[in-house]
């Protein structure tokens, strides 16, 4: 019953029976009376939950100020997702239960866990996290501190510039904020913009590319995405598994 409640949830509908399994044995069952506080705002971020049965509601609350109420959930409803990639992050908001409600609570190492061996997985997280709070993937990331989860491809590539030229380099990883690169031109310096369009070698273009460059070593480079591809997770999933694909 747990299992089938667990793959319901649109987040881990695409997990495999392995995963479920594991995600499953690492969720506990709770039972909390109507009323009852789960955390409060500023508390640490220490797990997940999915709402199995009754109504909870999260809220944020100001001396002198109408309680803010920020959702209310039902049965497949999951809160506590914010703060859990990273390590220093407290509770934005405060939830309680306005019914008996039954949640399954995932402790925040072993969800993390679970995530680090399965990167497409965190790479959805992530996506949800942009769509539910509205935010844009550098406000996700904090990009002066926590850093994505970046899928290693160490595999050949081409990049096609505006002006026609075509380069064969080496896509180190690929990520919902940016692409890792090695092997291109001496001139690529930090906080110069790049426009190319990125491809297996021999095919067509599978990634419109328009960012800038943050950090660089060597012939190495990190390129943040710009607003057209930074956060889209589907997009992201193409390229990797197009990638992955061919280096089979």
């Amino acid at each position: 019953m747990r299992r089938d409640f667990l793959r319901s949830i649109n987040l881990f509908r695409d997990m495999d029976d392995a995963q479920i399994q594991r995600l499953e044995e690492i969720s506990r069952e709770e039972s909390v009376p109507s009323r009852s506080v789960i955390f409060r705002e500023g508390d640490p971020v220490d797990a997940f939950f999915l709402v199995k049965d009754g109504l909870v509601t999260v809220f944020r609350e100001e001396k002198g100020k109408p309680l803010q109420v920020l959702a209310r959930l039902e049965r497949g409803g999951f809160f506590g997702e914010m703060g859990l990639l990273n390590d220093k992050a407290r509770r934005i908001a405060s939830a309680r239960t306005a019914l008996p409600t039954v949640l399954l609570r995932i402790e925040k190492a072993d969800l993390i866990a679970l995530l680090t061996d399965n990167p497409m997985l965190e790479l959805k997280f992530r996506a949800e996290i942009i769509r539910r709070h509205g935010m844009n993937v550098s406000a996700l990331l904090g990009l002066a501190g926590q850093r994505d989860v970046r899928i290693h491809l160490d595999t050949p590539a081409r990049i096609v510039l505006d002006d026609g030229t075509a380069l064969d380099v080496i896509l180190e990883n690929l990520s919902l904020g940016g692409i890792g690169l090695s092997g291109v031109p001496a001139s690529w310096h930090v906080g110069q913009p790049v426009r190319f369009s990125l491809a297996v070698p021999g095919e067509l273009p599978v990634l419109r590319v328009i960012g800038v460059i943050t950090w660089q070593e060597n012939d190495a480079v990190g390129i943040a995405f710009g607003p057209d591809a930074a956060g889209d997770a589907g997009l992201i999933h193409r390229v990797v598994r197009i990638f992955l694909e061919r280096r089979k």
